[in-house]
């Protein structure tokens, strides 16, 4: 799980920084990459995890807006491998695809910056998110009988989106670049020399970096993978480091052996039963890293029409396979996903049936509404989320791979759990841990976890520490 600590400490870093922002000198500084125009702010600064924005408003007819978006100080890391990627990503997208992206008016990486950060200064894009336009709420999005028209019209939206990128093909897994001229990497270039050339920097890996963990010793600067296989074990080499390192594995909602059987189960059951081994060397195609998870990316107008897809920071080329369904589209997170999944395959059905739509509009091949049709019924996001969130692993194998892969759910929806749970899964708990191996690895994680929770107990000025759960689900 994430350090508490260490999140409590850049959420006070970020506001520090927002804070004390010269608006003005931001301002000077627009000016000077649009002809010497004046320009002043407008709204609020808006702020992500690792990124801030500020708004600016040009003195022209009409007025001109952009968005001047630079990283939080205490997000920073690998910040002009991650800009890069951007900029290249974004580019590549605009010259090749219809999907709205910003237009880039200036960029600066951190060497040579006049504010001696990296920035990007691009378009200001008129829009509501999902969530301001009410998505799942109402009588415009909710129908029991069949789905409205915003629903409809919203998976004709993602259908386009998600053809267009899926016609975006590579020879190999990693993140773009920008071509190199004069020794730097330029963004006014050919977008047909734009190349897989950077390691896929997910939010994963950049919160492993910010919490010490060195992710960067396996997946280091430019490393890119030929086969789907090297891909997964490295994203597995990511699960394994920030379970070793991170001092709070979570054994205080989660059982200590269930925790660990999950993660062992899960990565089996990946690499013998999910993994396409037919698809092992491609096709690899363009994924929006952020969109999977988060709704926020996607700005429409008021008749629900695409306007801007924000943040590609964390776009990078993955196995066709994890080019998947969103997992919003029921109106939650993850845990929405896998409670419901009836619910979600009856939306990803309905978006396939878009996507087919979509295809023949364009006149390109079949290829997504043949690679989605059977997640109409087999929840294949959830392990994509899995894999890119290993923090969701224990939650993914436990409400839904482990029905699928080793004893099925009971039909009656009021079973009785304890005695399913004495009979299916205590036996194998007990069997798993047999090896002292996990055992000893069980007691060190334990004894960090409890160290821990009085760090934090102090911390935070708690008047007690959380305690290690008992061995329940």
């Amino acid at each position: 799980m994430r350090n508490a600590i260490l999140k409590d400490k850049a959420e006070k870093d970020r506001q520090r920084f927002i804070d004390s922002l010269d608006t003005e000198a931001i301002c000077r500084l627009a000016s000077s990459y649009h002809g010497g125009i004046p320009c002043t702010t407008f709204a609020s600064p808006k702020h992500g995890s690792f990124n801030v924005c500020i708004f600016v408003e040009f003195e022209t007819n009409p007025p001109e807006r952009w968005a001047v978006r630079m990283p939080l100080p205490a997000r920073a890391a690998w910040i002009d491998e991650r800009i890069e990627t951007e900029l290249a990503t974004m580019r590549y997208v605009a010259a090749n695809t219809t999907i709205p992206v910003p237009r880039v008016h200036a960029y600066s990486f951190t060497e040579g910056s006049p504010i001696q950060t990296a920035f990007i200064m691009m378009d200001y894009i008129q829009g509501q998110t999902l969530k301001d336009l009410g998505f799942k709420k109402g009588k415009r999005w909710r129908s029991y009988t069949s789905p409205t028209e915003a629903t409809t019209k919203l998976h004709e939206q993602l259908a386009d989106f998600y053809v267009q990128l899926r016609q975006l093909e590579f020879p190999e897994i990693g993140a773009l670049g920008l071509p190199v001229v004069d020794g730097k990497p330029s963004y006014d270039c050919d977008p047909d020399d734009i190349r897989v050339c950077h390691r896929p920097i997910s939010i994963e890996i950049i919160m492993q970096e910010l919490e010490g963990m060195n992710p960067g010793a396996r997946i280091k600067p430019r490393a890119t993978f030929s086969t789907a296989r090297s891909f997964v074990d490295a994203l597995f080499w990511l699960s394994e480091n920030e379970f070793d390192k991170s001092p709070d594995p979570g054994f205080d909602t989660r059982g200590q052996r269930n925790t660990l059987y999950a993660r062992h189960h899960f990565h089996r059951f990946v690499l013998d039963s999910w993994l396409d081994s037919t698809a092992d060397k491609g096709p690899f195609v363009l994924m929006h890293g952020d969109i999977l998870m988060l709704m926020s990316n996607l700005l429409f107008d008021d008749d629900l029409n695409l306007v801007g897809a924000l943040d590609w920071e964390w776009s990078f080329v993955v196995p066709a396979q994890m080019l998947v369904p969103p997992v919003w589209l029921t109106g939650g997170g993850p845990e929405w996903m896998l409670i419901g999944t009836n619910l979600f395959y009856n939306e990803v059905g309905r978006l396939v049936a878009a996507v087919k739509d979509r295809e023949r509009a364009l006149q390109v091949p079949p290829r997504l509404s043949q690679e989605w049709a059977k997640l109409e019924a087999w929840c294949h996001t959830a392990v994509v989320v899995a894999l890119l969130s290993p923090d969701l692993t224990y939650d993914v194998y436990w409400d839904f791979v482990f029905y699928e892969a080793e004893e099925p759910r009971p039909r009656d929806p009021g079973f009785d759990f304890r005695a399913f749970y004495m009979r299916a899964i205590h036996p194998r708990l007990t069997a798993f841990m047999e090896h002292p191996e996990r055992k000893a690895l069980l007691a060190r994680k334990e004894e960090e976890q409890i160290r821990f929770f009085e760090d934090e107990k102090e911390y935070f000025n708690n008047p007690a520490a959380r305690q290690i759960a008992g061995e329940g689900l």
